[in-house]
């Protein structure tokens, strides 16, 4: 009897390790998302009445409508070498809405305090990837960085993006957010500053 205790033993933990083949993991498949989100995307632009003004971009899947461009002096393409390695720490003051494309508002900045002005900047790196795409250039300097516009958003700009989710906040759910939602925002750039720029 003790020389069929090991040989349990090793059917057991054949059996365990079968049970828990790569193939039962689910991995989270951006590409997948994307393809499975752009008809839908497509038809929320033509609901929205969006057909004729709504740009997609190709590389990314995010529509845009450029209201206003910006006439502000924050030049991405010449900046420093050393802003260059802390673009993404970049501050930007905004007004914006964020919405599910059910209408479904999760998240609102209307009004800025200018009593409390520091206070109200964010930190472009710290935002959902989608902010990043539409912030950012296509390239700086020589460098591809893939914003869907040449030269970047800049102060004064008024846009809105309607985003995959896996710009977003993908396969998680965040608040009023369900997970795989593709959002839509305004944002209108009050200001935008290096991180190297004093206050």
């Amino acid at each position: 009897m003790r020389k069929i205790y090991p040989v349990l033993w090793v059917l057991f933990f054949a059996f365990i390790l079968t049970s828990c083949n790569k193939d039962d993991v689910e991995v989270y498949d951006k590409q997948a998302a994307l393809e499975r989100e752009a008809p839908v995307l497509s038809s929320y632009i033509t609901e929205q009445g969006l057909s004729d003004s709504a740009v997609l971009h190709q590389e990314s899947g995010i529509w845009y409508v450029l209201e206003k461009a910006g006439e502000g002096d924050f030049n991405y393409l010449d900046s420093t070498s050393a802003e260059k390695a802390q673009l993404v720490n970049a501050r930007i003051l905004v007004k914006y809405s964020g919405k599910l494309l059910d209408g479904t508002v999760f998240e609102e900045k209307a009004t800025i305090d200018s009593a409390d002005l520091n206070n109200q900047y964010f930190q472009l790196g710290n935002m959902i990837q989608a902010w990043g795409f539409t912030f950012y250039p296509e390239k700086i300097g020589q460098y591809e960085v893939g914003g869907i516009l040449p030269e970047g958003l800049q102060k004064g700009a008024k846009i809105r993006i309607i985003t995959p989710s896996v710009w977003a906040y993908g396969y998680m759910a965040k608040g009023l957010i369900p997970a795989n939602s593709p959002l839509d925002f305004e944002i209108e750039v009050i200001d935008i500053k290096s991180p190297l720029t004093a206050n």
